[in-house]
């Protein structure tokens, strides 16, 4: 029974790669949109606890900025279409 119940899951959820399912939700709002551009401040990591990577896999492009050398290069890796930009977004001009 477990394995029925395994296939089924498999088949009729989607995984989450965000925190809090984040990306399941934004994934949903624009589920008619077949394509489109997201911009991703601070991104993280290209795929774990990303939420952007459910729209990319779907055929989305867009920004992704984070201050973190090691997470640009990962998504220069594994992202090459999209801008990925290492810096820091803040309010505060003295920041540099």
């Amino acid at each position: 029974m477990n394995f029925l119940k395994k296939i089924y899951y498999e088949k009729y959820t989607k995984k989450s790669y965000s925190i809090s399912n984040v990306d399941l939700i934004i994934d949903r709002m624009f589920s008619k949109i077949n394509s489109g551009v997201y911009i991703d401040i601070g991104c993280n990591h290209p795929i774990k606890f990303n939420n952007t990577y459910l729209l990319h896999k779907r055929g989305w492009s867009g920004i992704n900025i984070d201050l973190d050398k090691k997470s640009i290069n990962e998504f220069n890796k594994l992202r090459p279409k999209d801008y990925n930009i290492q810096a820091v977004v803040s309010y505060n001009d003295s920041i540099k």
